[in-house]
């Protein structure tokens, strides 16, 4: 009991010392002693370091106090990838909930939020849902699926063949239902969904399922999930469907149809595999060690963050200028849809800044996703990106404002 006490001690603490930050700075604003504007960016800097100092907490919970360690020596864990896996992410998914958590209540405390713990739960949950347990839920649900082939398996052998069966048929058919599922969704009607479902099939990428992601009007997001049709979903939030222009809305559904033209997804997965492997191989290089499976698994959270980082940019990036592309190929046969790259370029870049605009946060650059001056400046300039992403932090062209 003592790692996993010490790592909900820790937890706890950092969790505090977030709220007590923002509770600080919202204080001086409220006082008038701060500029409302400047609050927030003192608001955002901070969490956004108690965000990166989360990464050293989360080894220090798994390892330096032997968290993943002590895995096997709990009797149902230890037969459970599934449970395993819930508590190992546990640290990490606590810690960033503890920071949109803080965030809610800065706005409580300087008065643009609605007061009350049921409303500060609710908010915080939206956030955790629509953020990342669309994210987690899914790789925990496969875990359970192995967790279960490998318990019914008559012997080793038919669970060695029977498992990579059982996911490569879960993961592009189970996937989308459970993403589905997790979140709230409904079929787009009427004449937007012709318009979309055409401009789908003008660019190949027909027998498409698209949604309407119900987020109460708080969510600007739009996702593809699956890859293999007719199962994949394509997910547009209601704000974004009901706020934005038809020519930016159809640059997002453009930019969401490269991603799954160009492959991103699969290759998303495939990505973190060697990351997968190299944890395996830290493991049993350890041996007999105590620590060996708490080096593996920091040796693979840390090598996945790592690839993650590389491949999301260059898959955002390269999402962007196609989907330029082929608003250009599009040009006069689906309505609404910019005429030009250049056009389709500034559309592109006017809902980029719409649907950060509410969110200041959201045009950072964050450890897997392009901050919103870089994407700017790529689509400005509509060439492959340097690999040292030396354009982040530029001044945007006016024409994308």
């Amino acid at each position: 009991m003592r790692p996993i006490l010490a790592s909900a001690m820790l937890v706890t603490s950092w969790s505090l010392l977030c709220h007590i930050g923002v509770r600080l700075i919202a204080k001086q604003a409220v006082a008038g002693e701060l500029d409302p504007m400047q609050a927030v960016d003192w608001m955002e800097k901070q969490l956004s370091m108690f965000r990166w100092l989360g990464l050293p907490v989360i080894v220090l919970c798994l390892g330096g106090f032997g968290m993943g360690r002590v895995m096997d020596q709990i009797p149902v864990v230890a037969d459970s990838m599934a449970v395993r896996s819930v508590l190992l992410l546990l640290p990490g998914l606590l810690l960033t909930a503890a920071t949109w958590s803080a965030e809610n209540y800065y706005g409580i405390l300087v008065g643009y939020t609605t007061p009350g713990w049921r409303s500060h739960l609710r908010s915080t949950g939206q956030v955790v849902r629509a953020g990342i347990a669309w994210l987690i839920l899914p790789v925990v649900m496969l875990m359970l699926v192995s967790d279960l082939v490998t318990y019914f398996a008559v012997d080793e052998d038919v669970a060695g063949w029977l498992l990579p069966v059982v996911m490569l048929v879960a993961v592009p058919l189970g996937l989308p239902r459970l993403i589905r599922f997790l979140l709230k969704t409904e079929p787009v009607s009427g004449r937007q969904a012709d318009w979309i479902d055409g401009l789908l099939r003008a660019v190949g990428v027909g027998r498409t399922t698209v949604v309407r992601w119900n987020t109460g009007g708080t969510t600007f997001n739009a996702m593809v999930a699956g890859f293999v049709a007719p199962m994949r979903t394509l997910l547009i939030s209601d704000r974004l469907l009901d706020e934005l222009p038809e020519d930016q809305i159809a640059m997002v559904v453009l930019h969401e149809a490269a991603h799954t033209r160009r492959r991103h997804v699969p290759l998303r997965m495939l990505s973190i595999l060697p990351a997968w492997a190299s944890g395996v191989l830290v493991t049993r290089l350890a041996g007999q060690s105590d620590y060996a499976m708490a080096m593996g698994t920091v040796a693979g959270i840390l090598l996945t963050i790592l690839i993650l980082r590389i491949v999301s940019y260059r898959t955002e990036f390269d999402a962007d200028l196609q989907a330029c592309r082929m608003a250009a190929s599009l040009a006069g046969r689906i309505a609404q849809v910019p005429p030009s790259e250049s056009a389709a370029a500034v559309s592109l870049g006017r809902a980029l800044r719409r649907v950060t605009m509410d969110h200041p946060a959201g045009r950072k650059p964050t450890w897997l996703h392009p901050g919103l001056e870089t994407r700017l400046e790529l689509l400005r300039n509509r060439t492959s990106p340097p690999s040292n992403s030396s354009v982040a932090g530029t001044i945007a062209n006016p024409a994308y404002r």
